[in-house]
């Protein structure tokens, strides 16, 4: 009988295999075979975009144990993140998450590897006369904080909106203090970085424009009506989607008369924003794109790339229940197609008790 030494494998062969795996637990599998497969996972790198994404659920108990899930494989892991217990959290497309401690202390942590970095004090923000407890400041003070690119890039930001999301201000790794961004007029829904430049847009029909110094450059009408029904709510995400930006509606029912939970994802509606002409315009399709929404920095994926993830669909999670609205069970989570104009619940679960803790999507990295 001929048995064959898998450790002898031609590098070049181990290379190709280690690419084309989308799952961040496989990579673990495959670089624990042996010494020579080991080697191979760490000359191939472990960028954070050869992963697909996971849904990181919220804190159940008072313990340190925090639930993964992936919805392609329909597998859950259990991680220990001491560092997140209590905390409230967001994710991101980089492998990191952004935490706040109800002591006012700001985080980025990689849940996989551990590495933790300090951020500065945001409640000692110069645009804020800050009168709130910490506790106050983590469950809804803070609406959200968005990561640019991985802490290891030169050109990472860290956005933060808060104070009823008519302030934002931005830091990078190292820096001391947070800076205000001016010119914000309206309650901001979303932000983003794109090609050196930072964008958010706000309810007034608004998208802004500041270059990396936070001087604004410009503002975009978006013209899109918000003038909806009284059961009707509507959030925007913008999103970068094959080197466009992308202007994402979300159009919610209010439940809170006859159903649980408060608000009920309905559709969305995509715009592609041309910034240079000033316009936007409606499209019908994502094309091979999907695109991921919720308590996280918005982000997008080819499935041409990763053919386990559904092309033309927007995968989101609950970013309201909890925080913003008292809830018994249920969180609004789903996949919506676009050519079908239909809503599949993604997974059933109920709200946590610690309301500051929302599902959230992360992109695992090992790094």
């Amino acid at each position: 009988m001929v048995t064959s030494d898998w450790c002898k494998l031609p590098v070049e062969l181990l290379g190709l295999i280690a690419s084309r795996l989308h799952f961040a637990e496989d990579w673990v599998r495959f670089g624990a075979v042996c010494k020579s497969w080991r080697i191979c996972v760490i000359q191939n790198g472990n960028s954070s975009r050869s992963f697909l994404p996971w849904l990181m659920l919220p804190q159940r108990k008072d313990e340190s144990l925090r639930r993964f899930y992936s919805p392609f494989n329909c597998k859950s892991y259990d991680i220990c993140l001491p560092d997140v217990l209590d905390k409230r959290c967001w994710g991101s497309s980089h492998g990191w998450l952004v935490t706040l401690g109800a002591n006012f202390e700001m985080h980025l942590l990689n849940p996989l590897s551990g590495g933790q970095i300090s951020l500065p004090p945001l409640h000692k923000c110069p645009n804020l006369n800050l009168v709130c407890t910490g506790k106050s400041f983590r469950d809804s003070f803070v609406y959200k904080v968005i990561l640019s690119s991985s802490p290891s890039s030169s050109d990472c930001v860290i956005f933060a909106i808060y104070s009823d999301n008519w302030k934002m201000a931005f830091t990078k790794p190292g820096d001391v203090a947070w800076t205000p961004l001016s010119c914000i007029h309206g309650h901001v829904d979303d932000a983003m970085c794109h090609n050196g430049k930072f964008y958010a847009i706000d309810t007034f029909g608004e998208i802004l424009m500041w270059d990396l110094a936070g001087s604004l450059l410009k503002r975009i009408a978006f013209p899109p009506s918000r003038d909806l029904d009284n059961l009707v709510y509507a959030t925007t995400y913008l999103v970068e989607v094959n080197g466009q930006i992308y202007a994402i509606m979300r159009l919610l029912f209010d439940t809170r008369i006859t159903d649980t939970p408060c608000l009920t994802t309905w559709c969305f509606k995509i715009y592609n924003l041309d910034i240079c002409n000033d316009k936007c315009e409606e499209v019908k399709s994502l094309g091979d794109w999907s695109i991921f929404v919720g308590n996280n920095h918005s982000f997008s994926i080819p499935s041409s790339t990763y053919p386990e993830c559904e092309s033309n669909c927007i995968y989101f999670t609950d970013d309201f229940s909890g925080v913003h609205y008292s809830v018994v069970h249920g969180y609004d989570m789903g996949i919506y197609r676009v050519q079908n104009l239909n809503v599949q619940p993604l997974l059933q679960e109920d709200v946590s008790d610690y309301a500051f803790s929302l599902p959230l999507w992360i992109i695992p990295s090992l790094s």
